[in-house]
């Protein structure tokens, strides 16, 4: 059963191309768009009204210092023009405290600093005032203000302070309650303003993301380059385009692949079956089944070697879509791995009388090159390029190998064969998968047309290019440039 599962695992790999999808928890772009404008409108509105209360503040506390400034000075004005011989400053005072603004605190201080009249506390009560900043200031320049909690009021009080001409001071005093009472008063007025502002900007924004997405919605996606596009989507639509493009080419690719395999496939399976049943039935001559096994295991190897390919490819597509953490940091001889590959081979290029020669060039001192990459990976890729070369030769040809560093410092491998070579229009092509130059002389060497394909994706991973070119006087010469 686990083998099963195993070979299913590695159906959908193959099939499927080594793609991985991923939900993601879909978002709502019309509440997302309304939620950004409300929160946008609502905190432009808070910032206001902190900038507008701090600005207003300071108006309002300023405009009391001059309005008691004021008030003192016209109080004090009135006292010296009353003031005479036969009465004093408490008498006329006395006699004008309601003229004084409500809420204000009238203090009348001899030269002394004694109090002599008080509208907010019993005068006997009170201690010496003589070292009052504002009364000092006032004593000495004739006018004093200050700014500090008062005792008596309980609260932090503002003070104004003017000399008599007769040599007393007139001090008048008004609390912050005044100015936090009318900032407070507008409290209610503007938190009224702001639910009315978030309630606005919610609608604005609920019209805005319906219109959005009723644009989106009408959006042809066959014929997305419309003249109705708003010039905000054509990024969008473009993108979308090339997704489609895309996805189109991969479905066709797919398909293709599939129908591919299954041909391939086909062929093995039939032969193979033919002669089971040929053997099940006991239709054949004993001295022929021996020979009909034979073929049967051929065909056997060679479906099994289509499919360790195919898992190659699919491992590949994997690795370059990132969905494979594959070691790449590797340091790699390309030297040792050639030399490995060319031991392995040896017999079946012996068979054939094949030479496989190996030449290094321009080395580092040392009789070797060495690239960054994944050394499997890099292996696999040179067996394919070398069994390739082996197998498309002629009997008692020559495959050369070649490795070293350009002009440019860059590493390259370089496979030379002396077989039928390739058409320089089927260059490109032949790195498609099932691809065969020749279709009868692959059935005959029992190549499965995957092995360039190999070669192409595993150079594309460590960032190498493949090139094709001919090798004179026959053959063809591949040649895999390291770029890094």
């Amino acid at each position: 059963m686990s083998s099963l599962r195993q070979d299913e695992s590695s159906f959908n790999a193959i099939t499927e191309g080594g793609e991985r999808t991923r939900k993601a928890p879909r978002r709502s772009l019309s509440r997302s768009i309304s939620h950004t404008v409300m929160v946008a409108t609502a905190s432009l509105a808070v910032v206001c009204a902190v900038l507008f209360a701090l600005v207003f503040y300071l108006v309002l506390d300023r405009q009391a210092v001059s309005d008691l400034k004021t008030e003192c000075e016209s109080l004090a004005d009135t006292l010296d023009a009353q003031i005479d011989g036969d009465t004093d400053a408490k008498t006329v005072l006395q006699r004008h405290a309601n003229i004084v603004v409500p809420g204000t605190r009238v203090t009348l201080i001899d030269r002394n600093g004694d109090v002599l009249f008080d509208t907010a506390a019993d005068v006997a009560s009170l201690d010496n005032h003589a070292l009052r900043p504002e009364v000092i200031e006032a004593m000495e320049e004739g006018e004093g203000e200050a700014g500090r909690y008062s005792e008596t009021l309980g609260e932090e009080t503002l003070y104004h302070s003017v000399r008599l001409e007769e040599g007393s001071v007139l001090r008048l005093a008004k609390t912050h309650s005044s100015v936090w009472g009318i900032m407070s008063a507008m409290l209610v007025p503007y938190l009224v303003v702001l639910f009315a502002t978030v309630g606005i900007s919610l609608l604005v924004g609920w019209v805005i993301s319906r219109k959005v997405t009723s644009e989106l919605s009408a959006v042809d996606l066959d014929h997305p380059h419309g003249a109705n596009v708003p010039e905000e989507l054509v990024p969008l639509i473009n993108r979308l385009d090339e997704q489609r493009k895309r996805l189109d080419a991969q479905v066709a690719e797919r398909r293709r692949f599939t129908g591919n395999v299954s041909h391939e496939l086909k062929t093995p399976l039939t032969v193979v079956s033919g002669y089971a049943e040929i053997i099940e039935r006991g239709i054949a001559r004993p001295e022929d089944v021996k020979q009909f096994a034979g073929h049967i295991y051929e065909e056997a190897q060679h479906m099994k070697s289509m499919v360790d390919e195919l898992l190659t490819l699919s491992r590949l597509d994997d690795a370059e879509a990132e969905d494979m953490r594959i070691d790449m940091d590797q340091s790699v001889s390309l030297v040792e791995v050639a030399r490995n590959v060319s031991v392995r081979l040896a017999s079946a290029a012996r068979r054939r009388g094949i030479t496989v020669g190996l030449n290094v060039f321009e080395g580092d001192g040392s009789g070797d090159v060495k690239v960054v990459g994944n050394a499997r990976i890099i292996e696999e890729m040179l067996r394919n390029l070398m069994e390739n070369a082996i197998r498309y030769n002629v009997d008692g040809g020559k495959v050369d190998v070649c490795v070293g560093r350009n002009a440019q410092g860059l590493a390259f491998v370089r496979v030379a064969d002396t077989g039928m070579g390739i058409p320089e229009d089927m260059r490109e092509k032949v790195f498609e998968r099932f691809f065969c130059v020749d279709e009868s002389r692959s059935k005959e060497t029992g190549g499965s047309g995957l092995g360039l394909a190999i070669v192409k994706h595993a150079a594309q991973l460590h960032g190498a290019s493949v090139s094709i070119s001919e090798n004179k006087p026959r053959g063809s010469v591949f040649e895999v440039l390291f770029q890094r």
